[in-house]
């Protein structure tokens, strides 16, 4: 019987925001303050005002107290009232006007109310057409289909328009991306949509309706559509537009761009307006439309300057020549929209007054503009921080936004500080968890609430039939739902939620049949059509079913869904000749419809016209070329030969008995055998690939490595071998879980057999294109070593050996061209040395690519960015609040500081994987208020806020210097890390902003010789951007400084040392000293020096400690005691500099010889080391043995050591040494290891004194 509740409470109830005001100060202090008793009061005291401000904030607070039944008082007096039109438009959706039927449907109520408001004198074009398309959805939803048309033919708009699409927005860049379609209004040739295949224009059917629909479209997902019309116009004219739209869009007029909205959301019909010079003759308009999900609509007026409809233009589907105009001969002038300027002038004169404030953000939201509505809100928010009326508004602006987190924030607020408040009931009732939580008790008495906090009869019902589902009362659960389609009549959605229930929880399939029946008999709507469909089915009713799909057919034949439905439906009943008459039809709608040319394939297919059927299954591919199954179909039909197996070792038994004991070395444990990989790319994009790897078992370490092994494959794959093939020639296959194995019983002498193959498929810029890089040369030695590519002849394929020299031997395969490499015989690369460089620095490795170049993927990666840098209101507050004086008296250096240190000081570095994509940076907006972020994330915000600031800055891709120097060789997206760059008084200065305690200018190692590429904001300069190294780059570099005062007694030692750093080394430090509590700091830094003090001390104390300029310097001073006894000899006390920093140690030369270079970055990470030795002994003793001063040098490595006597009991030793990261060459080793060797034997040199 739980499922009585769990079913339920998927009813989603929806109820509008509120709020009003004129004089009523005191009312709002209350209402704001969640008194709403109060507010009840105070307004009773003004009830008999009549003003127009007195009748909506009755309507406010009735909807704040839960009464939502129809004031039928309401609407006579706010019908009469001046300036009506302007209040109607504003609160459109609220309770006690329409509500937001477009969510929760029509109704009794608000159908009531439309019946009213039509009735009334309406002289607003605008406000006139939205009534009447209202009028004509409710039409439509009672099936008076030929009311709907006839009203829709009344609403003056553009009817007539080609479309074209789909072309690809990727991270919702496409707006800013130019297309084909944006130059030609008509071609024989089709466009290039990329991943989407080529498309070209087609004449929509939709000229009947008012609002125009690109739903054909969305079985592509987001992405860029046009639609163009043409105008004709007997004159030169004055024309004002007026757009509504549900994506971002660009609007050109005679290939001038007249308008553009860069925000994809749901708007109303007259959220944009601008005004044209529109000339005489034939004129193109020209809409772009960027969705980055589905419901992408737009609706376009041609008005005059009183906003009455144009009726001396004409507008035409057809291609015909048109002017050609410039800006200036056009003229675009965005207007305001009158409504919202309405309500700004109000709130302008009456600034204190909510109730202008409510009405504007609402009017703001009838169009989406959530961050206008923000912005009017937040003052009286500021003032009233616990108001439930205000957060409930701001949960629509914030959701919006996107911005879930702080929803849910204002969300769990009001159901804290106004529990009794009617919104959290609601959040309640439709928590399933929360009341399967409660005891029956405790539901039964919030149920109780719930029931007293409302007027409505059905959420009576509705806590009824709650309590009844966890009594398991079923005689009551049917009383309770009988009662609930009795009071749903008219809301078609609430009745679909319960009608089904009559099957669910009593299996009375009749039932709900036959409310069901009733409900398509009284309405349209489509959804009651499916589950009336289903059963039917259910019934084995065919005949019924395919009725019911078609019987609105001559109504709704150019909606592919629709058609889609009955196709799907005919061939799951074999009638796959009655169903092409469909699909012609929807190609016919759109003629770029991939799921529709797969549907006719499998039509044609059925009825045995096979090469037909691959025609229209490779055309659909085409459009849709991840479709991998539909691949094989065609390959299956077509009796292909499988190219990629022809390259492949076939059950490899006879060459692992021939191969397996011929290689003699065992450094590693196993040895390889085959090492192949294959690839087979396809010319549509994406490829498939089969490797092959035989391995021979040669130690207990190779045992170790295989016994449980893990190939890492996720995603569709095939595992065709895996499998241990004895010494004698059994065969053993692996245990598998996934790609895991398992291999029991692996011995030494035992060969490793895997062979899998998988595909790949990709979307975006480079959906057709593929990079790789495979390594050769290994540690281990190896027999046969082969990378085989198989492109289609037009490909460019690129390649590149780097570390050796491998050629490929190219021949055509059918109409494939076979690239082959191949290395026999590899005896192994010499063993591993410390501090080598990276295998791709030293292995002979394969690149290969068909990106054309780095540029491609600069501009790529600034199309996916861009959209994300947006600056909003929350931007622009923290920009004010970093200059609160301007910026521009300030130099470009203490700009950029001023914003690096914001973002140093204020986010944290988020590891979570979940919180954006790999490349897609979140925005800047979000990053503030969450306080998190990652590399792309933090560099955005930066070249954010440094435009605003009128810096020169720019994203820069990376790849850090950890991964080698030749990792990234040919072009690919295979970055790891995301900085910014910035020009300071023209210099370039990189910036790694992902470390809070890196002072400025500081770069850290990871970014020494890194790989980059920079990001341009826009990606149509004519500057070319190419891959480079981060190499003698502007940088505070790293200098560690110490004074060591060492005061020598007998016994021990005491030093007093003060140590200062500078650089990226200071980021350790400043995270060491943040912490707050002194005894970890101090043991933090204890442990710090036994790495670099040889001799056994203890830490007494740690003082001074001091963080400078924004940790650009960081000082302390440590006290020191060795306990160690001054050694003598005869007279002599002899002792030595107890070393507390060390450019060189012996590990760097612990190689005999070598035979790969020494990456000196893995083993340096300061610029320059300055120490001060001062060095005391007892008063009547002095120095008579001090070593000679000495210097060394070894490229642009130094060090140099000098003595001074101060005084006789006081020597000064200064030591100076700066090392290079550049790396040591074999053939240098012996050079550099003489050259260490010696700087370790001054370091170690006896003092002597008596």
């Amino acid at each position: 019987m739980r499922k009585f509740l769990t079913i339920f409470c998927l009813i989603i109830f929806s109820f509008s925001n509120v709020i009003a005001q004129e004089n009523y100060e005191k009312f709002w202090d209350h209402l704001l303050n969640n008194d709403r008793e109060a507010a009840a009061k105070e307004l009773q005291k003004n009830k008999k005002s009549g003003s127009m401000e007195a009748l909506v904030l009755n309507e406010i607070l009735r909807v704040e107290t839960g009464q939502l039944k129809t004031n039928d008082d309401f609407l006579k007096g706010f019908l009469v009232k001046p300036d009506f039109e302007h209040y109607l438009y504003a609160l459109w959706n609220q309770a006690y006007v329409f509500d937001t039927y477009i969510d929760t449907g029509l109704n009794n109520r608000n159908s009531g109310r439309l019946k009213t408001v039509a009735k009334a004198t309406i002289n607003n074009t605008t406000v006139k057409d939205a009534i009447t398309y209202l009028n004509s959805v409710v039409a439509r939803n009672s099936n008076d289909w030929q009311a709907y048309f006839d009203l829709n033919e009344k609403i003056d708009v553009i009817k007539d328009w080609q479309y074209c699409g789909v072309f690809e927005n990727l991270n919702e860049s496409g707006l800013d991306r130019f297309y084909m379609p944006e130059k030609m209004a008509m071609s024989a040739e089709p466009f290039d949509a990329k991943s989407n295949g080529l498309v070209n224009w087609y004449v929509s059917k939709n000229n009947k309706e008012a609002y125009q629909f690109f739903t054909n479209h969305e079985e592509y997902g987001s992405g860029v559509n046009y639609a163009q019309t043409f105008i004709s116009s007997e004159t030169d004219q004055k024309v004002h537009f007026r757009i509504g739209c549900g994506s971002a869009f660009k609007l050109w007029l005679n290939d001038v761009l007249i308008y553009e909205n860069p925000e994809d959301v749901t708007t109303d019909m007259n959220a944009y307006n601008v005004s044209v010079n529109l000339p005489k003759g034939n004129n193109r308009l020209l809409l772009k439309t960027a969705e980055s999900s589905y419901g992408s609509y737009f609706i376009i007026a041609a008005l005059d300057e009183n906003g009455q409809a144009k009726t001396n233009l004409s507008y035409s589907s057809a291609y015909s020549d048109y002017n050609k105009s410039t800006k200036e001969q056009i003229q675009a002038k965005p207007l305001n929209n009158e409504f919202e300027v309405f309500f700004e002038n109000k709130l302008k004169n009456h600034p204190n007054n909510f109730f202008y404030a409510y009405c504007l953000s609402n009017a703001y939201m009838r169009s989406s503009k959530h961050e206008e509505a923000k912005i009017v809100l937040t003052p009286f928010y500021e003032k009233y921080p616990k108001s439930s009326l205000i957060r409930k508004m701001l949960t629509g602006v914030y959701s919006l936004e996107g911005d879930e987190a702080t929803v849910k924030e204002l969300a769990d607020n009001i159901e804290l500080e106004d529990p009794n408040y009617y919104l959290p009931l609601v959040l309640k009732i439709a928590d399933y968890q929360a009341l399967q939580r409660m005891s029956l008790d405790e539901l039964d008495s919030f149920l109780n609430k719930f029931k007293k906090a409302f007027d409505l009869e059905v959420f009576n019902i509705t806590a009824d039939f709650m309590y009844n589902a966890r009594q398991e009362d079923r005689v009551k659960l049917k009383r309770n739902l009988n009662d609930l389609i009795r009071v749903a009549q008219g809301n078609t959605r609430l009745l679909l939620r319960y009608i089904p229930l009559y099957s669910i929880l009593y299996e009375d399939d009749d039932t709900t049949i036959k409310l069901l029946e009733d409900l398509n008999d009284d309405h349209f709507e489509y959804a009651a059509v499916k589950s009336l469909a289903r059963y039917y089915e259910k019934q084995n009713k065919k005949d019924k079913v395919l009725k019911l799909l078609t019987k609105d057919m001559s109504h709704m034949q150019e909606d592919n869904l629709y058609l889609k439905a009955i196709i799907d439906k005919l061939h799951n009943y074999q009638e796959h000749k009655k169903s092409l008459e469909y699909i012609d039809m929807a190609l016919d709608n759109f003629p770029y419809s991939f799921q529709m040319m797969e549907l006719k394939g499998d039509a044609l297919l059925q009825l045995d016209r096979k090469k037909e059927a691959i025609d229209f299954y490779e055309r659909s591919l085409t459009h849709n070329s991840a479709h991998k199954s539909l691949r094989k179909k065609i390959r299956d039909l077509k009796n292909e030969p499988n190219l990629l197996n022809e390259l492949v070792l076939e059950e490899a038994y006879d060459f692992i008995k021939e191969k397996r004991g011929t290689i003699t070395e065992n450094n590693y444990g196993f040895n390889i055998l085959l090492d192949d990989v294959n690839y087979e790319l396809y010319g549509e994009g994406g490829g498939r690939y089969r490797f092959v790897y035989i391995y021979e078992i040669t130690s207990d370490n190779g045992v170790e490595t295989f016994k449980e092994y893990d190939l890492g494959l996720s995603g569709g794959y095939d595992i065709i071998k895996s499998e241990l093939v004895k010494k004698d020639g059994s065969i053993v296959p692996a245990e598998k879980s996934g790609s895991s194995f398992v291999f029991s019983g692996l011995s030494i002498g035992d060969v490793i057999y895997i062979d899998y193959e998988s595909s790949f498929s990709s979307v975006g810029r480079f959906y057709r294109d593929f990079s790789d890089k495979y390594q050769f040369e290994a540690f281990h030695p190896t027999v046969e070593s082969t990378m085989q590519v198989l492109a289609p002849k037009s490909m460019n394929l690129k390649y590149a050996s780097l570390n050796g020299t491998l050629e490929p031997k190219i021949t055509l395969k059918g109409d494939m061209k076979l690239y082959e490499w191949s290395m026999l015989d590899f005896k192994g690369l010499p063993q591993g040395e410390s501090y080598m460089p990276n295998s791709v620095d030293v292995a002979n490795y394969l690149h290969v690519s068909t990106i054309k170049d780095w540029n491609e993927i600069s501009s790529w990666y600034s199309d996916l960015v861009r959209s994300r840098i947006e600056v909003n209101s929350t931007v622009e507050k923290v920009f004010s609040e970093l200059f609160p004086n301007g910026h521009k008296q300030l130099s470009e250096e203490e700009r950029v500081k001023i914003i690096y240190n914001y973002i140093r000081n204020n986010f944290n570095y988020s590891y979570v994987s979940f919180r954006q994509s790999g490349f897609v940076p979140q925005k800047p907006s979000k990053t503030i208020k969450t306080s998190l972020g990652d590399c792309k994330d933090f560099s955005t915000l930066f070249v954010t806020l440094a435009n605003l600031a009128e810096l020169d800055s720019n994203l820069v891709l990376i790849l850090t210097s950890d991964y080698g120097q030749n990792e990234l060789v040919l072009p690919s997206t295979d970055f790891n890390h995301c900085i910014a760059k910035v020009k300071i008084d023209g210099e370039e200065q990189f910036l790694e902003l992902t470390d809070k305690y890196l002072p400025f200018r500081a770069l850290p190692r990871s970014l020494a010789g890194a790989t980059a590429l920079e990001i341009p904001f826009n990606s149509d300069t004519d500057k070319t951007f190419d891959l480079f190294k981060l190499t003698d780059v502007k940088r505070e570099k790293a200098v560690f400084t110490n004074n060591a005062v060492i005061k020598v007694s007998p016994s021990h030692m005491d030093i007093e040392m003060a140590t200062e750093f500078k650089g990226h080394i200071n980021s350790y430090y400043a995270g060491l000293l943040s912490e707050p509590n002194f005894e970890v700091k101090k043991q933090a830094i204890d442990e710090d020096l036994q790495g670099r003090i040889s001799e056994s001390f203890v830490l007494e104390d740690v003082t001074n400690i001091e963080r400078l300029d924004d940790d650009r310097i960081i000082k302390f001073t440590t006290h020191l005691k060795i306990d160690k006894k001054v050694n003598k000899i005869g007279g002599l006390h002899v002792i030595q500099l107890p070393i507390v920093s060390r450019p060189y140690t012996s590990d760097i030369i612990s190689e005999e010889d070598r035979n790969y270079p020494i990456e000196y970055l893995n083993y340096e990470n300061v610029d320059v080391y300055v120490t001060t030795y001062d060095i005391i002994i007892e008063e009547g003793q002095a120095f008579s043995e001090i070593p000679e001063d000495a210097s060394f040098s070894f490229k642009d490595h130094s060090y140099s050591i000098s003595y001074k006597q101060v005084k006789p009991n006081h020597l000064k030793v200064e030591v100076n040494s700066t090392p290079s990261i550049s790396n040591i060459n074999p053939e240098d080793y012996e050079a550099f290891k003489t050259y260490v060797k010696n700087v370790l034997e001054v370091e170690s040199a006896f003092i002597g004194y008596k």
